[in-house]
């Protein structure tokens, strides 16, 4: 599991570096209020740790059954919470067997970091995160994982902004169980949707909204003396 390990080294060094750096004061232009979205999702729940990328063995609906929220912090930290719900297809593979009917809910929450601001803004915005979840399985079969998993998240992806308020957004989360740490509670999650943006005010007035640059409305009047007749 030394990839996993890997990964979860970077991001906390990744959450010091930041910190440790100074920054510049915000603006609305370098931040939002909220994010909504919705999306597909796609499961790897085969029971095998850090197998190849099949997509052969991915559970997936064809219909957004993942919906999530995220609130923007400071300096392109944000808080992100998720739900989602994924039914299994008994032709795939579910902790190494196959013919296993039931589904999945999945209910996560984590802290991410955005590289938009880095990347000097623009379409592409691509973060990393780390969080916590709860993972609730029914199924036919006792070989399944544990009905009730914790686990401990982690996350890649990014947005592709279409325009300043709407976006495709692009996901994949390893999830370690903690019940049975790196056994058959841990899978991957990946997920594609869309994404609303709204947008975050500093409140900030300008200065030629204060009284004294004022004009005022009174008309000046203006004497003009008429020229003395020659006698």
């Amino acid at each position: 599991m030394k990839i996993q390990r890997i990964s979860i080294i970077l991001f906390f060094c990744l959450i010091s570096k930041s910190f440790a750096q100074p920054t510049k004061k915000i603006t609305n232009r370098d931040n939002y209020a909220w994010q909504f979205g919705v999306s597909w999702l796609f499961t790897d729940d085969d029971g095998y740790e850090l197998n190849p990328f099949s997509s052969s063995q991915l559970h997936s609906a064809s219909f957004p059954t993942r919906i999530f929220v995220d609130k923007y912090i400071y300096n392109g930290w944000s808080v992100d919470g998720a739900i989602g719900f994924q039914k299994y297809d008994p032709t795939k593979l579910v902790n190494d067997s196959l013919g296993i009917t039931g589904s999945m809910i999945s209910t996560d929450f984590a802290i991410k970091h955005s590289f938009y601001k880095q990347l000097g803004r623009g379409i592409i915005d691509p973060y990393l995160g780390a969080g916590v979840g709860l993972t609730l399985r029914t199924s036919n079969n006792r070989n399944t994982a544990k009905s009730i998993s914790p686990t401990c998240n982690v996350t890649a992806g990014c947005t592709f902004w279409m325009s300043s308020k709407l976006g495709l957004q692009a996901q994949g989360t390893l999830k370690l169980g903690l019940t049975d740490f790196l056994k058959s509670s841990d899978y991957m999650q990946y997920s594609i949707g869309l994404t609303y943006r709204i947008e975050q005010t500093d409140g900030y007035k300008s200065d030629f909204n204060k009284s004294k640059y004022k004009i005022s409305k009174h008309r000046t009047k203006i004497k003009v003396k008429k020229p003395k007749s020659e006698s």
